[in-house]
């Protein structure tokens, strides 16, 4: 067998704190071949992130690479100083990091840059002129997808899209055609249709260049659509490795199967995701024994007092008592559950709120934005431009119902949800809620309806006050409408309510996990016992059980509460797991909306057929789909919208008609699928 370009072996990192040393990575063994992808999954906390600063050399000062070796191509990169690893750096090995934006310097052009790391790992680039290194770097910015890089190269990295600054980035780290390139969270932070983009190109350029790489990331999805093996992390061990087929078909360690089964899908009906109690222990706190013992269900005695020992089974590596031969505890075999029928939510719970009344309807709605320019000419008195970020939108939202509101960064989501709670003012139309007109409402009218209409937003620490603690968060909404309650046992209601403990009401925003700030709020936004509730990314930035958790609570609030919901997100799992009705919108308008089975099984606008093929499904064998669509370039810009149908540029389906006249929101013969697309028929129905 050949050579492996990367191999580890024993490795050991340790931090070095005020409180003492503490291990965080503990015996890692594992390797990488040319030409192969093997992805690094786990919750946050595992390690996976120390594993790829250790393998690049970039621990901060604090970290040490106690024992062990890291050989790339032979050459034990542990015994290099940090003037020889530079040499390797950029030549041998790159590395993609998670946030393009910080990873790019803002005052130099992406020319500058490009033709900088040139000069500082290729010797060769030193005997080339300017023009010479800054044509390479064209022909890469080609490859990776920028157009028109020969001028685009001139501009600097905030002039460019989330999407086209992690293509530079990828573009900046094969510049040198490196053996060995680390990927950590590439597509974390971008829509469906630019993951699917980014996942093609590192695809293709592993085809292509036989580059090997470490790819880290939490979504499951993408391991199973993109990696020939899996090494799954738990509190710094390697838990499982295994080809990915093996990995999801057949998991061995109880972690493994934890986090599968945690996943959200539209596949999945249950009415409850598996989610894994307690969380990733600290390493000042690392529990005896397995350090998964505490949360695993099959844990024994033994679990609690040795740490276990790796089994080959089946050409899968365990670190788990289950596997030893004198395990007399119990075995989970039938870890996966049965393929059931896509159903809408209604249909899991035995709840019907197809019929129910229209709690939230909006009538034409717009919501227009000054551009820059636009503010400029108005303070000299002439007419400015404007950004249309709402452009005639109408849904209704039954009482009890969840809407899911799916579509690119840049479709008008957040901005819809912030008009309909009037957070901001709406240009035209109107927000009807409980049959009333709120939309001209003044402040002092509108204060008794924000009893009624909470917000759950995106990042849920920055929208808690850093200078309160959480019960004074929790009690503070009664405190600015006048409400007298209990506090104590208020607090304690609302925080029994979300599955948090009464020790968390004396702590600060900064002192809690990301899944603990994500219910502070959510209780928060109950504290008034609301009829509506908006959600904007629920789930964005959690583990998948965390995320598990808070869908079932929000689940469960809603049954309990008879909830009406809006859930925001781009993720196409979670709105297919928790929404009786799809929303899909594009540069500010709606395009789809139907049931949730319907536009899964059944999509007919072209955009959503696009979304629902982009899909990172958590199953290896679907990974080669031949019908799966990779959207070219990004959504327009809403400053200067294309004319006609805006989809018509990226759409496959497009004719001279689309260019011209925008199509209408209309029901379909027979159904109650609302479309808006001169050629529905077109969009053919496709398992996903």
């Amino acid at each position: 067998m050949e050579t492996p370009i990367l191999q580890v072996l024993d490795l050991e990192v340790k931090y070095h704190t005020r409180e003492g040393i503490l291990t965080a990575i503990r015996n890692a063994n594992f390797e990488i071949h040319q030409g192969e992808i093997v992805g690094f999954v786990g919750e946050s906390g595992c390690g996976k992130s120390t594993i790829a600063s250790a393998v690049m050399r970039l621990l901060p000062p604090n970290g040490e690479i106690s024992s062990g070796k890291i050989l790339l191509n032979g050459e034990d990169l542990t015994r290099l100083n940090m003037e020889q690893m530079r040499r390797y750096r950029g030549r041998e090995m790159s590395m993609i990091f998670q946030d393009a934006m910080t990873s790019l310097n803002p005052v130099f052009s992406i020319e500058q840059q490009m033709i900088a790391a040139q000069r500082a790992h290729t010797p060769a680039s030193r005997k080339q002129t300017d023009l010479d290194l800054c044509r390479t770097a064209i022909e890469m910015l080609d490859r990776v997808g920028i157009p028109d890089a020969a001028e685009r190269i001139k501009a600097y990295p905030h002039q460019f899209s989330g999407g086209m600054r992690q293509r530079i980035m990828i573009a900046m780290a094969l510049l040198c055609n490196s053996n060995l390139l680390v990927a950590d969270e590439p597509t974390s932070a971008l829509d469906v249709t630019l993951e699917a983009q980014i996942l093609e190109l590192i695809c293709g350029l592993r085809d292509e260049l036989g580059t090997a790489i470490l790819y880290i990331t939490h979504d499951l999805g993408v391991i199973a659509q993109i990696c020939d093996r899996v090494v799954v992390m738990y509190a710094g061990n390697i838990a499982e490795t295994g080809d990915v087929y093996r990995i999801f078909d057949q998991p061995k360690h109880p972690y493994t199967r934890a986090l599968l089964q945690s996943h959200p899908s539209h596949r999945k009906n249950a009415h409850r995701l598996r989610t894994i109690p307690g969380v990733v222990p600290s390493l000042r706190e690392l529990p005896a024994g397995c350090k998964f013992a505490p949360r695993c269900d099959l844990a024994q005695d033994i679990c609690h007092e040795q740490e276990p020992a790796y089994h080959s089974v089946e050409d899968q590596s365990v670190l788990c008592h289950v596997y030893s031969p004198d395990w007399t505890g119990p075995e989970e075999v039938d870890w996966r559950e049965p393929a059931q029928e896509i159903l809408p939510a209604s249909a899991i719970d035995g709840t019907d709120r197809s019929t129910g009344p229209a709690i939230i309807q909006t009538r034409d709605l717009h919501k227009h934005f000054a551009d820059h320019a636009g503010m400029f000419s108005q303070l000299l008195g002439r007419q400015g431009g404007s950004v249309q970020a709402v452009a005639g939108v109408d849904i209704e939202v039954r009482r009890g119902e969840t809407l899911g509101i799916v579509g690119e960064s840049g479709s008008g989501k957040t901005t819809l949800a912030r008009t309909i709670l009037r957070l901001i003012d709406p240009t035209l139309g109107k927000v009807i809620v409980s049959g009333r007109d709120i939309s001209a409402l003044g402040t002092r009218q509108l204060q008794p309806m924000r009893a009624m209409m909470q917000m759950i937003f995106q990042d849920p620490t920055s929208s808690l006050s850093p200078r309160m603690k959480t019960s004074s968060l929790l009690i503070e909404p009664f405190r600015i409408h006048g409400i007298e309650v209990d506090e104590k046992q208020k607090v304690h209601e609302l925080l029994t309510m979300v599955g948090l403990s009464a020790e968390q009401a004396d702590k600060y925003p900064h002192q809690l996990s990301g899944g603990q700030a994500r219910r502070i709020g959510i209780a928060r936004a109950l504290a008034l016992e609301p009829d509506i509730l908006l959600a904007d990314e629920p789930t964005a930035g959690l583990d998948v059980s965390v995320a598990a958790g808070v869908l079932n609570l929000l689940k469960d609030l809603r049954d309990r509460l008879n909830l009406t919901y809006i859930i925001i997100t781009h993720n196409l799992n979670v709105i297919g797991f928790i929404s009786d009705r799809v929303a899909v919108m594009y540069l500010g308008r709606v395009v789809e909306l139907a049931d949730t089975q319907d536009l899964y099984s059944h999509p007919k606008h072209p955009y959503t057929e696009a979304l629902m093929s982009a899909i990172p499904i958590p199953d290896p064998d679907i990974r080669a789909r031949e019908d799966q669509i990779i959207l070219k370039g990004e959504i327009p810009s809403p400053r200067n919208p294309p004319a006609g149908c805006p989809f018509h540029p990226r759409c496959r389906y497009a004719e001279k008609r689309c260019g011209s006249e925008i199509p209408l929101l209309r029901v379909l013969p027979d159904t109650n699928h609302q479309v808006a697309c001169h050629f529905p028929e077109k969009v053919q129905a496709r398992p996903i």
